[in-house]
């Protein structure tokens, strides 16, 4: 019944949106595609 959120960059998994995001910034670095995370 989770929903499930998948990295745009890796094939990595996540059960949050929360995981996800934190992933991103930690692996990806500051190149955010999620709503909400635009900076420029």
């Amino acid at each position: 019944m989770a929903e499930e959120y998948s990295c745009p960059y890796c094939e990595s998994i996540f059960e949050s949106k929360d995981d996800l995001s934190k992933h991103i910034d930690r692996i990806h670095g500051d190149s955010g595609v999620l709503e909400g995370s635009k900076s420029s």
